[in-house]
């Protein structure tokens, strides 16, 4: 008998990675508190993989600030 409430494997992975790219951008609202993470925050719980890609672009953001001030 099969549970009708069960999750396969892609559901589960797209729930942590929706989960997980919420609660990333649910930290970086708590540690800036501006309007623009705000709703960035509200996007990412309607959309999922919204914060995941936000997280990632952040990353890039990171790793690419570090290339250039590294070079100076």
């Amino acid at each position: 008998m099969d549970n009708a409430l069960a999750l396969d494997a892609f559901e589960v992975s797209v729930l942590l990675l929706w989960a997980a790219g919420a609660i990333y951008v649910g930290w970086r609202y708590a540690q800036c508190r501006s309007a623009h993470m705000l709703i960035v925050l509200v996007a990412s719980l309607c959309i999922p993989g919204l914060g995941v890609c936000y997280a990632a672009s952040q990353a890039i953001q990171n790793l690419t600030h570090r290339k250039t001030r590294s070079e100076e």
